[in-house]
């Protein structure tokens, strides 16, 4: 045996015997190839048949890795079995060992398909031959394999290339060939031909103003060591139209890292380009509006403020006029109740305003003790309503640096609230605490609960909670919005929990220490 047919047949045998099918009728003849096999040294199962059945039977799945046939087998002839074996094992190797055949016959089953033949007064050649076959075999399958993954590879670039209907082009570094495939010509116009195949034609069609920037940043790319380039220009098409591309390219290097071709795609983005410009016009147009409305209800809210408190000035100055009538007193009060509502909301929209135009709700931190101006703000209330049950909790140290003012618009908005939207017959309950770091304030009331898909929104402007039935919200829903502004502005937090059993409760955590920090508009407008 040679030392190739060793190699590949004894030194690396298969992890498996070789599988052999023999058709042979001769059970003398059936030994001696056997024995060859066994004297090779190789582990081979050997199956024999000897009729057209039996071979037929046995190839049914195709299990041998190579068929072995005598041509003269009694009522079944060697080119009926080599049609057999074709058709039902086409990749599997089919030697011919018969006693005699002739030249002209061997070639014809040669051509026929047969990988080879042995003579039976030469088994020697028997273990070389089958060798051979295998090796053959093996490569032929290799090949068909490749072949077989270029088409599917190939296949899948074409299907790719419909699908994201990019332009592919593929650049030989070294010859300065640039060629295109058919999309050229379904996106930009040009044919192959009339766009022509040097890189410069390229760069020609390119917009001026961004040609240098996009040829410079290509060259760098193949330049450096980068793999990979993109960029996004203006491209002229054969109609003489504008269109914004993107562009990728990847950079094929030798090992020792010179660049050698470059392969691209070329993508149409110029309708996202027009829906990108179109929606930040909108938004610019929409941001514009919206100063624009908030100015305007800035302006007028404060122009509005004058007028009111003439009317709230003329109707104190009735109601201390000693002949006034007691109908008339009653219609000066509802006056000046009306007047006093507007009062508020528009104070309410000129922080608004001031929030969302002007970074946040300024406060001016100073001294104060919370618990003070908590009683103050319950008592107000209680003079207000004086049919409610309003319960005050003071305990621990109540002094900090807070805007007193504005923390008291929180309170009197948040008991607004409760009272308005509480059980009628319950208590309204008014908590201060003083913590080490931080002073928290609670106000708390019994009724129906916020809806639960509402409670998200509930800082949100223009937002209103739900009102017990038979009372009517004259708010225009920016209370809750300024208090957390304000509550922001002193670093602090707000929040709220509301349940069917245990009520709605509003908790302000105020530091000790505040800074003047109004919200900033990026905060403000995320509420």
């Amino acid at each position: 045996m040679s030392e190739l047919e060793r190699t590949f047949l004894v030194d690396a045998p298969p992890s498996r015997p070789l599988s052999l099918l023999l058709l042979e009728d001769s059970a003398l003849d059936a030994q001696l190839i056997s024995a060859r096999f066994e004297e090779a040294g190789l582990d081979v199962r050997l199956v024999r048949v000897d009729s057209q059945t039996g071979f037929t039977q046995a190839l049914e799945g195709c299990p041998f890795d190579l068929i072995l046939s005598d041509y003269n087998v009694p009522g079944f002839d060697g080119l009926a079995a080599l049609s057999a074996a074709r058709s039902a094992c086409p990749d599997t190797p089919f030697v011919f060992v018969s006693g005699a055949l002739g030249e002209e016959r061997a070639i014809e089953l040669l051509k026929r398909g047969a990988t080879d033949y042995v003579l039976k007064d030469r088994l020697e050649r028997l273990v070389p031959c089958v060798a051979r076959a295998l090796r053959e075999a093996e490569g032929e399958l290799r090949r068909k394999r490749a072949e077989e993954a270029l088409r599917k590879s190939e296949e899948r670039y074409a299907l790719a290339i419909r699908a994201t209907f990019d332009t592919i082009w593929d650049w030989d570094l070294e010859t300065d060939f640039l060629h295109w495939n058919d999309t050229l010509q379904q996106v930009f116009g040009y044919t192959p031909e009339q766009f022509g195949s040097h890189p410069d034609h390229w760069a020609e069609r390119v917009h001026p103003e961004e040609r240098e920037r996009v040829v410079q940043g290509l060259r760098g790319a193949i330049g450096s060591s980068a793999e990979h380039w993109m960029a996004e220009y203006r491209f002229l098409c054969a109609d003489g139209a504008w269109r914004h591309v993107l562009d990728r390219g990847y950079i094929v290097r030798e090992p020792g890292g010179r660049p050698v071709r470059m392969v691209g795609a070329m993508q149409d983005i110029s309708e996202r380009k027009r829906t990108e410009e179109e929606r930040q016009r909108l938004l610019q147009e929409a941001h514009r509006r919206s100063e624009f409305e908030q100015q305007l209800m800035g302006i007028v809210s404060h122009d509005l403020r004058n007028p009111l408190s003439a009317i709230l000035m003329a109707g104190t100055l009735l109601l201390r006029h000693q002949d006034t009538q007691p109908w008339q007193t009653k219609i000066v009060t509802r006056i000046m109740s009306s007047a006093d509502r507007a009062h508020r909301m528009i104070r309410d929209l000129l922080d608004f305003t001031q929030a969302r135009l002007g970074g946040g709700i300024p406060v001016s931190p100073a001294p104060l003790d919370l618990h003070e101006l908590a009683a103050q703000v319950v008592e107000e209330a209680r003079t207000a309503h004086p049919g409610r049950e309003l319960l005050l909790l003071r305990t621990g140290d109540g002094l900090g640096r807070w805007d007193a003012d504005r923390i008291a618009q929180v309170l009197s908005n948040i008991l607004g609230n409760a009272l308005r939207h509480g059980l009628e017959g319950t208590p309204v309950r008014v908590e201060t605490e003083g913590l080490e770091a931080q002073v928290l304030l609670r106000v708390h009331n019994l009724g129906a609960p916020i809806p639960a898909d509402l409670l998200p929104h509930l800082f949100e402007p223009l937002t209103r909670g739900g009102t017990r039935p038979g009372h009517s919200d004259r708010s225009i829903g920016l209370g809750l919005y300024i208090v957390r502004q304000i509550v922001l502005a002193h670093g602090g937090q707000v929040e709220v929990h509301s349940t069917t059993d245990a009520g709605t409760t509003f908790t302000v955590r105020l530091p000790r220490l505040a800074d003047a920090r109004p919200a900033s508009t990026d905060e403000a407008r995320s509420t």
